[in-house]
């Protein structure tokens, strides 16, 4: 097998658009996807010594840019933003949950959404928009937890160590998020689409 020499003054032309793309697709604005693909292109210079080539350069500088994009929400989650406690009329939880026994509230359990059909991109990229709108909506720490479950796919244990959260409090926080999700999302897309 042959071993892949870097051609590190090639990087930004052969790879930028497909990391930028990647970073965007994970974070919250172009800006901080730029400033992720910046600071990998930057370690992966300092590193450069340490490629050893036995993978191809495009895979070595996404594997650096996933560890930034966990790296950036690991500081997400720290951030000194808190939440304002709900109102109880606000609280996702009692909208859906009975508050005595933990069960849905009837006519709240889960149902079939009207997904839009995979055919018509446009509304694809309109439901996008939205998801991403209603994932901004999470606190820092439920956004981490939320990218690097779903978007990342790492485990629940790697995602503990990462934000060194204890089991129990990643999945309160899977719980949470996922609820504030669907009721963002039943809210400004699901709703609007049965109304329209």
């Amino acid at each position: 097998m042959a071993l892949s020499v870097p051609e590190p003054a090639q990087w930004l032309a052969r790879y930028g658009d497909d990391l930028y793309r990647f970073a965007l697709s994970r974070v919250a604005s172009a800006e901080e996807a730029q400033e992720l693909v910046q600071d990998t292109l930057c370690s992966a210079l300092d590193a450069l010594a340490s490629f050893r080539g036995e993978a191809s350069e495009r895979t070595w500088l996404f594997v650096i840019l996933r560890r930034k994009v966990v790296d950036f929400y690991r500081r997400q989650a720290r951030s000194p933003f808190v939440p304002l406690p709900l109102l109880p009329e606000q609280d996702p939880e009692a909208e859906f949950f009975q508050p005595a026994t933990g069960h849905w509230q009837p006519g709240q359990g889960p149902a079939d959404w009207a997904a839009p059909s995979d055919e018509d991109a446009l509304e694809q990229q309109e439901f996008q928009a939205v998801l991403r709108s209603c994932q901004q909506r999470l606190s820092p720490q439920h956004g981490a937890v939320f990218v690097l479950r779903f978007a990342e796919e790492m485990s629940a244990e790697e995602i503990c160590a990462a934000l060194q959260l204890t089991a129990a409090n990643y999945w309160v926080i899977v719980h949470r998020l996922k609820l504030h999700l669907r009721r963002c999302l039943e809210k400004n897309w699901f709703g609007s689409t049965l109304r329209s």
